[in-house]
């Protein structure tokens, strides 16, 4: 049985729903709450929308670049082959920083603040969306952020920066979440 893309997108945001409201405990391990944020990131991706020109018309590929942790890197290569909106997902580690202008997606953990600055700054116009942790992150040019305030994910976002780049993130999604508009 063949499931309808609209019927698919319904039940992925029942599904980010459900991960946003659920609580985390204290004691939950931090494998445990990389999988919850992976997890809330492909939720994203499949309401995100590109540029028509951001993928190669022969190349059914979203690469999705992990800068982190080894914990971090294992909770995304769960992920590697999953489908968003017709496209299979790639999962690479990027945590030297280096060709991040091949990735469409960014989820960006632990870089010092100065580095993470930069590495926004880098990216600034380009069409990837940008993933992180904490409210820190959507103020140093971030797109979207996961960060867990008592005991519950919310879901942060800045819509100048996603704007600028070019991507349009699905009301839905921003419907569920705490809007900020900090000019790129």
């Amino acid at each position: 049985m063949t499931m309808s893309l609209s019927l698919r997108k319904q039940l992925a945001i029942i599904c980010l729903c459900l991960l946003l409201n659920s609580s985390l405990s204290v004691e939950a391990n931090v494998a445990d709450k990389q999988s919850i944020l992976s997890a809330l990131t492909l939720n994203i991706a499949r309401f995100t929308t590109w540029p028509k020109n951001t993928f190669d018309a022969h190349n059914a590929t979203i690469n999705l670049c992990v800068i982190g942790d080894n914990t971090v890197q294992e909770s995304f290569l769960k992920m590697t082959n999953k489908r968003i909106n017709g496209k299979t997902l790639h999962i690479s580690d990027h945590s030297r920083l280096r060709n991040l202008s091949t990735c469409q997606i960014i989820y960006i953990s632990g870089l010092s603040q100065s580095t993470l600055h930069q590495v926004l700054l880098n990216l600034k116009s380009l069409p990837i969306l940008t993933v992180g942790e904490n409210l820190n992150f959507i103020h140093a040019g971030g797109m979207v952020s996961l960060e867990k305030k008592s005991g519950k994910m919310q879901l942060l976002i800045n819509l100048p920066i996603s704007k600028r780049a070019n991507l349009v993130i699905s009301s839905r999604i921003l419907k569920l979440a705490t809007i900020f508009y900090t000019p790129p």
